[in-house]
């Protein structure tokens, strides 16, 4: 089973809020590193508490997750974060005002009085 880093997190803060050691009751660190085998519907862990330094072996059930894997337009491997949510128009607009600006967003935010503060 394959799964994206994105689902992978999610579900690794999923096992963080729930985990507890089982033999002091404080939280047990989860990250990637803790993480040994992916199978199709499952996954093991290896954990240890840094209260009292015991070792545990977690094996939690991947179904349900499918609701968590991100979707994407196109390929897998897309960068979804990237993907501006504006206008045609308002697109066009940026880029000619970088155009006039020589491609320089200095001069552009100078032009415009961008971060400027109010002098009143």
């Amino acid at each position: 089973m394959e799964i994206d880093p994105h689902t992978l997190q999610q579900i690794l803060q999923r096992i963080y809020q729930q985990m507890r050691c089982p033999q002091c009751g404080s939280r047990v660190p989860v990250d990637f590193s803790a993480v040994r085998v992916v199978a199709n519907n499952s996954m093991l862990l290896q954990l240890k508490c840094e209260g009292c330094g015991a070792f545990i072996v977690l094996q939690a059930s991947l179904s349900g997750t499918e609701e968590l894997t991100l979707e994407t337009e196109g390929s897998a491997t897309a960068n979804t974060s990237s993907k501006l949510n504006i206008a045609v128009d308002e697109a066009k607009m940026l880029k000619s005002a970088l155009e006039e600006s020589d491609g320089s967003f200095e001069k552009l935010f100078k032009k415009y009085g961008v971060g400027e503060e109010d002098k009143s």
